[in-house]
């Protein structure tokens, strides 16, 4: 796994949104997006709930939040 899916994550767990991480990481909200996705797809696991105001970490989401900080 390469540092970038785990940067980008960290940078979503912290503004609590896609877009706004993408803004702060200057990458494309698509890009950002998929790269979550295929991290959730190599831990078989979902870290985000995703509601129409932002993104919510799960239960596993917390746990791999302390770990990848």
């Amino acid at each position: 796994m390469s540092a970038n899916p785990i940067r980008y994550f960290i940078e979503v767990v912290r503004s609590g949104s896609i877009r706004e991480a993408s803004q702060r990481l200057n990458v494309a909200p698509s890009a950002l997006s998929r790269q979550i996705q295929n991290l959730e797809h190599e831990l078989d696991m979902p870290l985000f709930e995703r509601r129409p105001r932002g993104m919510a970490l799960t239960a596993a989401g917390k746990i791999y939040a302390r770990y990848a900080q």
